[in-house]
């Protein structure tokens, strides 16, 4: 069993390591006297030699203090023997010869312990240094890692701070680039726009000039509003600010609308558009709006990058019971090798030069992707290269038919609300908005208000089935008109929708909380708006707040 290192031990042990190397020289002494006496006689003054070479051993052993203690015990044993032996004699007192040998063993084995303990402390200054050489050695050879680590680490340090700096460089860059772009992209419209409003001043009311000026105005209008909700959309993508409605939806349906509405554009161009749908639906669970706005940038994109005879080809099918498939091919410009892992990119454009004939911010593919990543599904680009078309296919989660029967694609016919109030401050977007859901309509009575104030007393005095509020009203905002018309019993169960330009989840949260039933983002969209009053107002003109 081991024994336990206690104080007391450890005491015992250092007492015995004081007076163990005395001990040993008494012993030493004793030892060297013994046998000194036995060879006396034979070796005559020779004797000695072996005592001298006891203590020497014996230096070197314990060191030079208990080796001359043990000398001095020699000399007064080897003195005694002497005395013996001439008293065994009868010869009186020492002689010289045995004096001398006593001085002389005295002096010789001084010497020799002096000697043995500078042979001992040099081997112990030559293990010291032996010692010393390794730690200083491993001392040397961990620095020489940790500057090697300390190198590494700088190198390293300076190739992240070299990317950072390149990466600045590009953000830089592309953010310029980006200005410049939308600078040139939102003025472009403005001149047709301004052009078309001087032909309409001098134009024959309904003439054919009139038309053709009416027509470039809504399509510069619907060039300006997708520029500005994809930058808005990329934007809220990035902050995460985007909450989707999910719900089950046929994705060939969806694809078959979109295709529609784009096909003019398509005919404007001179570019065939063709669709092949799946035989049977092809289910999936996601926001429509924001699905058909998908499929709707591939479309306006493959749209703009295929020249007049070209061909673009949708098909939609089911890949598995588990995965549906979007693709969007086209015999168009094509794209770089290079480009293809950049395409995604916000304000990345495979037409970088100065003419940029087929214009926009290079935001629409990345929205296409946010958007996609926010239903669980994947989007990829293929190309051949340069004038050799493109093809983006799109994969989302599928879902099984019998999830989705609840789905169902109702047509709303027009609305069939009488009364309508719009308040809104700017005369022009009132007026404007008025007109628009008046014209045509011998039933349908709009009145306007430029005020929160002015809106709740045309309410009370006008009693409108439909309440279309501005929120950025002056001095009493949209949220407090709601709130006062809310908490009048008259007006609790009539449809409250907000018109804004904030179209956050937050400013949506907002609006509900104060009591409106619906949220629009401007620039409104007329015919969305007609679609919306037709699912509130029912065929028999009654209405149902949503």
């Amino acid at each position: 069993m081991q024994q336990i290192a206690t104080p007391e031990v450890l005491r015992a042990h250092s007492r015995f390591a004081a007076i163990g190397p005395w001990l040993l020289a008494v012993a030493v002494a004793g030892l060297s006297v013994a046998v000194g006496a036995m060879m006396m006689r034979p070796l005559g003054g020779l004797f000695l030699m072996a005592p001298i070479g006891l203590v020497a051993l014996l230096s070197l052993a314990v060191g030079s203090l208990p080796s001359l203690f043990s000398l001095g015990l020699c000399t007064i044993g080897f003195a005694f023997c002497f005395w013996s032996e001439a008293s065994a004699d009868h010869v009186p007192g020492f002689g010289f010869a045995e004096v001398f040998r006593l001085v002389a063993f005295v002096v010789t084995g001084t010497v020799v312990i002096l000697a043995a303990e500078s042979e001992r402390q040099a081997r112990r200054r030559a293990q010291a240094e032996r010692v010393f050489a390794q730690q200083s050695l491993r001392e040397a050879e961990r620095a020489v890692a940790a500057a090697r680590a300390s190198l590494a680490a700088l190198h390293e340090s300076e190739e992240r701070h070299r990317a950072l700096v390149e990466a600045l460089r590009e953000a830089d860059r592309r953010k310029d680039e980006f200005l410049a772009m939308l600078s040139h992209e939102l003025r472009n419209p403005l001149a047709p726009v301004r052009n078309s409003l001087y032909v309409l001043g001098r134009a024959a009311p309904g003439s054919e000039q009139a038309r053709r000026a009416e027509r470039v105005i809504e399509r510069q209008i619907v060039h300006m509003t997708r520029l500005i909700d994809d930058l808005l959309d990329v934007t809220r993508i990035s902050r995460g600010k985007i909450e989707l409605q999910h719900g089950p939806l046929d994705l060939c349906e969806l694809v078959r609308r979109a295709a529609e509405d784009h096909r003019s554009v398509f005919e404007q161009n001179g570019v065939t558009l063709s669709v092949k749908r799946a035989e049977r639906p092809v289910w999936v669970n996601g926001d429509a709006t924001r699905l058909a706005q998908v499929v709707g940038n591939l479309l306006h994109n493959a749209a703009k990058f295929t020249d007049r005879g070209g061909r673009v080809r949708v098909s939609v099918s089911l890949d598995g019971p588990e995965r549906a498939s979007l693709c969007v091919s086209d015999t168009g410009m094509g794209i770089a090798k290079e480009m293809l892992p950049k395409l995604f990119d916000p304000f990345t454009q495979a037409d970088r030069t100065i003419a940029r004939s087929r214009g926009g911010l290079g935001l629409g593919l990345s929205l296409v992707r946010g958007l996609v990543e926010l239903h669980g599904g994947e989007v990829r680009a293929e190309s051949d290269g340069p004038g050799k078309g493109s093809c983006f296919t799109i994969t989302l989660p599928a879902r099984e038919p019998a999830a989705a029967r609840g789905a169902s694609s109702v047509e709303r016919e027009e609305h069939r609300c009488g009364r309508i109030l719009v308040i809104e401050d700017n005369h022009d977007a009132a007026s404007s908005l008025a007109e628009a859901l008046a014209v045509g309509r011998r039933n349908v009575q709009v009145v306007v208000a430029h005020s929160g104030p002015e809106g709740i007393e045309m309410a009370r005095s006008f009693d409108p089935e439909v309440i279309l509020c501005d929120l950025g009203l002056p001095g009493m905002n949209g949220y407090e008109v709601a709130r006062v018309l809310r908490a009048d019993p008259a007006h609790r169960r009539k449809v409250l929708i907000a018109l804004t330009g904030y179209a956050s989840p937050e400013d949506r949260r907002l609006s509900r909380a104060a009591g409106f039933d619906r949220h629009l983002a401007k620039p409104l969209d007329v015919k969305m708006l007609e679609r919306l009053l037709a699912e509130v107002c029912d065929p028999a003109g009654r209405v149902s707040a949503a």
